[in-house]
């Protein structure tokens, strides 16, 4: 796991047994159940306790608060959500059609976990500087994972710093959407997706047809 401090500092993941993760797991599960029935704030250490069946003090030696439950959580949904061998960096062939498709995903927010939990820690961002600190580095660590893939398909130099502009819209795109659907209630019409991937399809051939 990464845990981000209030510093932003991430730090190594130590070897655990297969009880210990286990027992992690279980903690992580309740906490994501109970953020997103009550809210981030009204979740306390022995509710979630409570919930996976955890006594509260090895709660707190595993995690040392609810922040750091979060950063797990969001930790385990990142890796799934990377986890496709079209994203790989470097360590195979990247396909563009792949790559397409992973980005589409991004953008509808297709995979995306409990929207009612995301949205309660989203908010709960604007007043706790540690869960901002949080999901910046899962920010960063989205942009620059897509940005691996998009310059897999174009690896010219000169396209590096577009290819980031590129990142940063498709971020902004999905970002909108998702809140969209939130807010509206509302999926976003097969006709605009598909406008939105012409869109990235166009950039990547004229990206790509650069010398």
């Amino acid at each position: 796991m990464n845990m981000i401090s209030e510093g932003d500092a991430v730090q190594e993941p130590r070897d655990r047994s297969a009880k210990a993760n286990a027992r992690r797991a279980k903690i992580v599960q309740a906490a994501r159940e109970l953020f997103a029935e009550n809210g981030f704030h009204a979740t306390g250490m022995a509710r979630i306790s409570e919930r996976s069946g955890v006594l509260v003090g090895q709660i707190y030696r595993d995690f040392a608060n609810k922040e750091a439950i979060v950063a797990e959580l969001a930790e385990q949904d990142l890796a799934e959500f990377l986890g496709g061998d079209e994203l790989c960096p470097g360590a195979c062939v990247v396909d563009r059609a792949a790559v397409r498709a992973w980005v589409e995903r991004f953008i509808t927010c297709a995979d995306m976990p409990d929207e009612r939990l995301v949205s309660e820690i989203i908010a709960e961002t604007t007043r706790n500087p540690r869960l901002a600190a949080i999901f910046r580095s899962v920010d960063e660590r989205l942009r620059e994972r897509l940005i691996q893939a998009l310059s897999a398909i174009v690896p010219q130099p000169s396209a590096a710093e577009p290819l980031r502009c590129l990142a940063e819209s498709i971020l902004v795109v999905s970002a909108g959407i998702f809140q969209r659907r939130v807010v509206k209630k509302q999926e976003t019409p097969a006709a605009v997706m598909a406008l939105l991937m012409d869109f990235v399809d166009r950039e990547i051939d004229r990206l790509a047809a650069q010398d």
